[in-house]
This record gives structure tokens, sequence and C-alpha cells, in this order.
């Protein structure tokens, strides 16, 4: 019973989504001038990685604080022994994530870059867990998952190598946001019986289930069409292009999830795949792309 509950807090889409999303920022420093260090890379992601196990082991530590949200079945003993096997894995985690930032000052890595991102990483984690103690915050809890699963992973592999920003980091966080927000949202969709059983203020149970469904349509739609828009910025189209082979994808993602709102059966698990897609096929294009060039 213990391992299992321990379990769930390592969320297996959002370390895909980081470990893709670094793997991109590091592709992107590769296409602009090239790898300088791999070791660097190596103790990045691994910074992500603990850091983010730290965050996701604390939230499940103060759910476990909540006997409504223990398991059928579960004892005052067990609950009590797991939270200490958490302490204890959180402590293990968080020492390895702060012996990483201690090499990397050691080493010089540290310009001004890498230590905005290491104070931002702090903020927005520091917000994502209050979410569990504020319900006034619950319902933005996306947009600060959003911020450490999407936007700091690259920026920490590109910083890592670089310590002068480029527009096409920029470009290319803005474009990934709303595919991530997209299937995040849609799964609470799914679980919007349970959350509102658990009164779990979501943005979905503040926003309603009708709402909820439009405003993920829109965001696959924006996906797509900030994808168009950079190249304005100079983006290059010879890079771009093959991502809207997925647009195909993103409009049966909205016609499903229409039929959903006019009443008819939900294909949960084809919607999360197309959702799904929405999000890693980019990722994949680009970084491909970035890796090769």
């Amino acid at each position: 019973m213990i391992p299992k509950i321990i379990l769930t807090a390592f969320k297996p889409f959002r370390l895909i989504s980081l470990i893709t999303t670094f793997i991109l920022g590091a592709g992107l420093v590769q296409y602009l001038r090239s790898t300088q260090n791999w070791s660097q890379w190596i103790t990045g992601i691994l910074f992500m990685i603990f850091s983010s196990l730290s965050l996701e082991l604390m939230r499940l530590l103060k759910r476990l604080a909540n006997p409504t949200q223990w398991s059928d079945g579960i004892k005052f003993k067990e609950v009590k022994l797991t939270r200490m096997v958490i302490l204890a894995l959180i402590a293990a985690f968080l020492t390895i994530s702060v012996s990483i930032f201690m090499s990397w000052r050691i080493s010089g890595v540290l310009w001004q870059g890498l230590v905005l991102l290491v104070i931002l990483l702090l903020i927005d984690g520091a917000l994502y867990y209050l979410c569990e103690w504020l319900s006034a915050l619950k319902p933005y809890q996306l947009l600060f998952e959003a911020f450490f699963y999407v936007i700091l992973p690259p920026a920490f592999a590109y910083f890592l190598q670089s310590d002068e920003i480029h527009i096409f980091l920029t470009l290319v966080v803005i474009c990934l946001v709303p595919a991530y927000l997209a299937l995040r949202l849609l799964i609470q969709i799914q679980h919007l019986g349970d959350d509102l059983k658990r009164d779990d203020q979501t943005i979905v149970t503040k926003i309603g289930w009708d709402w909820a469904m439009i405003l993920h349509n829109a965001l696959i739609l924006l996906t797509f069409v900030l994808f168009a828009l950079i190249v304005f910025f100079g983006f290059p189209w010879f890079i771009l292009w093959p991502i809207f082979l997925a647009l195909p994808i993103g409009l049966v993602e909205v016609w499903l999830m229409e039929r959903v709102r006019r009443g008819s059966k939900p294909l949960w698990l084809v919607m999360k795949v197309a959702a799904a897609s929405i999000l890693f096929i980019p990722v994949y294009l680009l970084s491909f792309a970035f890796w090769i060039r």
C-alpha cells in the first residue's frame, strides 16, 4: 500500500513534458551555437526532475494530512509510516538538487540568466504548492504547473549553455503552453465529478463543464495560430511547417469535444491521445530539427 501511495506523486505525463521540453531547449542551443558541455545538461535535467519530485511529494504529504483524501481501507498507522517515508524522500531529493546547484556555483555556471531561473523556480514552486492550502489559488494551479513543466525546463537547458537569451526560445515556449493546458484541462473535465465530490476547486469546477470544453477547444486552435504567427518574428518556416501535419489531429480533437458538449458519449482515451499528440508532436519535430541542423 505504501509504495502505491508514494507512486501517485510520480506524474508520468508531467515528467515526460519536463524531459522532452528540456531536450527541446538543449536542441535550440545546439542549433544556434553547438553543444559545449554535456555534463551541464545531465546535471540540469536531474536538477529539474528531483525538484519536480520533491514538489509533488510535498503536495502528496499535504493531501495525506486530510483523512478525506485517504484511500479506502487504509489505516492511520500506514498513513503515518507513509508520511515518514515521503519526508525522507523529500529530504534526499532536495539534498541532490541543492548539491547540483552548489556544483554550478563552484564551476561558474551560475550567470545572471540561470540565477533568475532558479529564483523563478522557487517562486513558482511555492505558488504551485500553496494551491493545496489556499482555495483561492487552486483554479490557477494549471498555470503554475505549465510554467514549471513547460516553460522552465527548456529555459534551464538553454541557459546552462548560453548566457544570452534568444527570441526563438521565447517563441517556442509561448506556442507550447496552450497545448499543455489543453491536455491538462481535458483531464480535469474527465474527473469533474470526483472533484465536485471532494469539493476540489479546479478551474473546471469554477467556470463549469460547458465553458471548460469551449476553453479546451480554444487552446487547441490557439496552439496552431501561435505557431503560424511566429513565422513573422523570424522563426524559420522550413523548421516549422511539419508541425502543421498535426493540425488534422487538433481538428479531430475539437470535433470530439464538441460532440461531448452536445451530449454524445465521451471517448476519453481517444481524446487524451489526440490532445497529447498536439503537444508532443511539435516538441518532437522541433527537437529533431534543432538537433540535426
